[in-house]
């Protein structure tokens, strides 16, 4: 599915979802993430913006990253890390189907904290985003180039 048929009546959460789903998506939002710190949900919801052809302000878009941030800190990056942490053997444990288990059930309750993300952004969205799309770049252009990652990352987010 091309981004682009993705309709405004479109919750971001089920935005979210069929966009991680697109070819290259998953492994170009992961990139970012490990090598430049992007926040992946709020990469996601600034690609959900332009394709509903809303602009953030330079303020709303540091208003939306403070938004975000306590809920990613305190949240969801500990999760991650705690699901990524199951990955491995836990000297002197065996690393055992238990173990897997418990990763499975962590990665459930990070995939529910990034839900929950993504609806706090599409709320805090609807209360703050006023303006069309009026600025030649994009919201997801301009949060590439202040993570200072490669513009060609881009092309496989836009399509």
């Amino acid at each position: 599915m091309n981004s682009q048929t993705m309709v405004k009546s479109q919750t971001l959460w089920n935005f979210a979802v069929a966009f991680y789903a697109q070819p290259q998506v998953a492994d170009t939002c992961l990139r970012l993430q490990d090598e430049y710190k992007a926040n992946v949900c709020l990469l996601i919801a600034l690609r959900w913006l332009d394709t509903c052809d809303q602009a953030l302000s330079d303020e709303e878009f540091v208003a939306l990253k403070t938004h975000v941030a306590a809920w990613t800190a305190q949240i969801v990056e500990p999760l991650r890390q705690l699901r990524r942490q199951l990955k491995s053997p836990f000297e002197p444990y065996q690393q055992d189907e238990t173990q897997e288990q418990l990763r499975n059930a962590v990665k459930q309750a990070e995939l529910l904290a990034e839900k929950k993300l993504l609806e706090e952004i599409e709320h805090w969205m609807s209360k703050n985003v006023q303006a069309s799309k009026a600025n030649a770049s994009s919201n997801i252009e301009d949060y590439i180039v202040e993570l200072n990652a490669p513009k060609e990352l881009l092309v496989v987010l836009c399509k």
